[in-house]
C-alpha cells in the first residue's frame, strides 16, 4: 500500500515515487537528485512545462484548489513534499489523506504568515526581535511608541525578497508605511483589514553584523537531525546576493547557530529540510528572522560543495 513506509519509520527505498507539490527551480533540483538516486518524481502545480515537470516521470498541472486533483496525486506517490511553502492547508490535508506529507501542513501554515511565524517562534522559546500585530496605520503608531524606532512594517504574507515592507523612522511615518503595505497584494496588509484581522507585523529594525541561514535535515519518523555550517548571506535590494560558506563568525557563534537550527526542527516536529535565517546582532545575540520549510537559496552551494546536496538531504529525509 502507497504511503505507509516513511511515516513509521522504514525507509522509501529507491524505485519509490516522490510527489513535489511545485514546480520551479528548488523542485527541479530535487528531481535531479531524485533522478541520481532511483527514484521517481511526480510533479502538482498550475503551471505547465515548468522547470521541475520537464525532468518529472509526471507533471499534473492543476489548481491547488482541485482538491479532487489533489487526492488523486497523492494516491499516485509514496510521500509527498514542497519546493515552496505557498500551499494551501487545504491542499496539504488532502494529501495527508493518501500519503505521508512532510513537513507536516502546520509546518507550511506557520511559515506562509510572518505573524504566526514570529508567535510560534516566540511561544517556543527561540529570540526573535520584538514585534506586534498591525491592522491599521494607528495600530502601527502605537505599535512604533511600544517597541521603539526604527521599525520595519511588513506585510504577513506572501512577502518575499524585500516586498510589502516600509520602513518607520518614527511614529509619524505610520501612515505612509500602512498605505505602502496596505497596497501590497496577496495575503497582505489591506486598508480595510480591521482589528479582528490583523493584516501585518511591525518588527523593531536589527542592528547586525552578519545575516546569517543554517540550513538543517530531519529524517521522518523523528529521526536525527543534521545541519551545513552557517552561511553568511548578503544582499542587494532585499535580494540574495552572495553566500558564503563556512561564515566568517567566531566557533562558538556557529555552533549556537546549529543548535539553534536543531532545537528549531525539533521544537515544530520538522520532518525534511528548513532553512533557519537569523541575524548575528553587535551585542552577539543569534535572533531567528524566518524559516523556510524546504531547501534555500543560500545552500545552492551544497551541491558541489557538499557530499550531499540540500536536495539529496530532502530526499533522504522524507524517504526516512
Amino acid at each position: 500500500m502507497r504511503g505507509t513506509l516513511a511515516g513509521v519509520g522504514v525507509p522509501l527505498l529507491p524505485g519509490a515515487t516522490i510527489g513535489v507539490l511545485g514546480s520551479g527551480q528548488l523542485g527541479r533540483m530535487l528531481g535531479l537528485a531524485c533522478r541520481r538516486m532511483g527514484y521517481r518524481l511526480h510533479v502538482f502545480s498550475p503551471e505547465r512545462d515548468s522547470p521541475a515537470g520537464q525532468v518529472a516521470d509526471r507533471a499534473v498541472a492543476a489548481p491547488y484548489e482541485d482538491l479532487d486533483a489533489v487526492r488523486a496525486f497523492a494516491r499516485a506517490v509514496d510521500v509527498v513534499t514542497f519546493e515552496f511553502e505557498n500551499v494551501p492547508a487545504a491542499t496539504a490535508a488532502s494529501e495527508a489523506e493518501y500519503a505521508p506529507v512532510h513537513p507536516d501542513g502546520r509546518v507550511l501554515h506557520i511559515a506562509q504568515n510572518r505573524l504566526r511565524e514570529k508567535t510560534a517562534l516566540a511561544e517556543h522559546g527561540f529570540p526573535v526581535t520584538p514585534f506586534r500585530a498591525v491592522a491599521s496605520a494607528e495600530d502601527v503608531r502605537v505599535a512604533a511608541e511600544e517597541i521603539g524606532v526604527p521599525a520595519i512594517l511588513k506585510s504577513a504574507g506572501f512577502g518575499y525578497d524585500g516586498k510589502g515592507q516600509a520602513s518607520v523612522g518614527d511614529a509619524e511615518q505610520a501612515e505612509a508605511a500602512w498605505r505602502e503595505v496596505a497596497g501590497y497584494s496577496g495575503d497582505a496588509a489591506s486598508p480595510d483589514a480591521g482589528p479582528s484581522k490583523p493584516a501585518a507585523i511591525l518588527e523593531r529594525r536589527v542592528d547586525f553584523t552578519h545575516e546569517l541561514s543554517v540550513i538543517a535535515a530531519r529524517a521522518a519518523g523523528g529521526g536525527r537531525t543534521v545541519t551545513y555550517p552557517p552561511c553568511e548571506n548578503r544582499h542587494d535590494d532585499g535580494i540574495l546576493d552572495l553566500s558564503s560558506c563556512p561564515a566568517e563568525v567566531p566557533a562558538a557563534v556557529a555552533e549556537r547557530a546549529q543548535t539553534l537550527a536543531c532545537d528549531l526542527m525539533e521544537a515544530l516536529d520538522v520532518a525534511g529540510v528548513l532553512c533557519v535565517e537569523m541575524f548575528l546582532t553587535c551585542g552577539g545575540e543569534l535572533l531567528v528572522n524566518e524559516i523556510a520549510p524546504r531547501p534555500h537559496n543560500s545552500g545552492h552551494l551544497t551541491i558541489e560543495a557538499a557530499a550531499t546536496s540540500q536536495f539529496e538531504q530532502q530526499l533522504r529525509a522524507v524517504c526516512g
